[in-house]
């Protein structure tokens, strides 16, 4: 990183109050029944800096739902791809840094050896500026996963904040990082207390988790134990199949192509929306269904988040922010299933 920067609290407004106008500033907002949320917004005002979490993360706006690829014109033999970008460059402003490790995964799945062209232009005309967290939400495991309270990726972001008594530590992660910072007003350079500060506040925020999950060596452990009966007990008694878990997630990647027609058969729209491995349909194929039951597609989330994913991409794909604990109906906890798993890995499946 470049040499960090302070700015004060009301010229951090005035930095968003200026950035708003030449971006679509994308920031956390309080919203109904309490709820913090992702929004477009004009000025700092709206703001809500201390917010804990949001149902969807920020990648929404990178990978939004569904997203529109192209349009095909049988009257007149046109086709037509959809341009995959924003309308205007966009910012998002307070990510948390479990939020911005998520679209790092992301990165690894679009931005690899197959690149996602319609991935790849949204995520280029997106400004990343996070927020290091202050303390621990309540499902938030991070500190486990490695990807919080305090940011901990070297590339991939564009500046990282960290609130210091009333003031704000910026550094740039990136060279229009860097530009961003450079236009913020009344910046100070940070002297060595200030440094001294942020890392007391990290080990502070670090020490106030209460949800934790033992890493070392769980990947082969998950392997090991395929058919663990935690798996069926968790399923039977409480998995709905809602979904709810991967529509939440946000390192979940998986899609599907829908085609819409009009009326004439003169008009074919293309577009993919999100999927869920959840849904019993996903693994229908043209011979059966090979993850019929509720248990396979329990543990192909499970396993997929804290096990295949490192094979496959070199890092976890859960990043530790507790959301599909957090909006299950029936509150089912991964990080309890991998500890009942490590605690009795050798607990014979119950056949019945």
């Amino acid at each position: 990183m470049s040499t960090s920067h302070s700015i004060s609290a009301d010229n951090l407004c005035r930095w968003v109050d200026s950035l708003a106008g030449r971006f679509q500033v994308l920031g956390p907002v309080a919203a109904k029944r309490g709820q913090n949320v992702f929004a477009p917004i004009d000025n700092s005002a709206p703001l809500a800096l201390d917010y804990c979490t949001t149902m969807l993360g920020p990648r929404f706006f990178i990978y939004p739902s569904v997203q529109r690829l192209c349009k095909i014109d049988r009257e007149t033999n046109t086709y037509m791809a959809a341009d995959p970008g924003p309308a205007r460059t966009q910012l998002i402003f307070a990510i948390h840094p479990c939020d911005m490790h998520a679209i790092s995964v992301l990165d690894r799945t679009f931005l690899g050896p197959n690149k996602d062209f319609y991935y790849a232009k949204r995520r280029q005309e997106t400004y990343t500026v996070v927020l290091n967290c202050s303390r621990a939400c309540d499902q938030g495991f991070c500190a486990s996963m490695g990807t919080g309270p305090f940011l901990r990726l070297t590339e991939g972001f564009d500046v990282v904040m960290t609130a210091l008594d009333g003031e704000y530590l910026l550094e740039a992660g990136s060279p229009r990082g860097q530009e961003l910072i450079e236009t913020a007003p009344g910046l100070q350079k940070t002297g060595r207390m200030r440094l001294y500060e942020k890392s007391r506040l990290e080990q502070q925020a670090a020490a106030s988790f209460t949800k934790s999950l033992e890493t070392e060596g769980l990947p082969e452990l998950l392997m090991r134990t395929f058919e663990h009966p935690v798996y069926k007990e968790v399923a039977d008694a409480r998995c709905l199949g809602c979904s709810n878990c991967v529509l939440v997630c946000p390192t979940c990647f998986c899609y599907k192509m829908v085609d819409r027609v009009d009326f004439e058969a003169k008009i074919v729209e293309r577009s993919r929306h999100w999927d869920a491995c959840q849904d019993y349909w996903f693994a229908e194929v043209h011979d059966g269904n090979f993850r019929q039951p509720q248990q396979a597609r329990l543990r192909q989330f499970m396993t997929h988040k804290l096990c295949t994913w490192v094979e496959q991409y070199g890092c976890f794909g859960c990043i530790g922010c507790g959301r599909c604990m957090t909006w299950c109906p029936t509150g089912i906890d991964i990080t309890e299933m991998a500890k009942e798993i490590q605690r009795a890995p050798t607990r014979q499946l119950e056949l019945g």
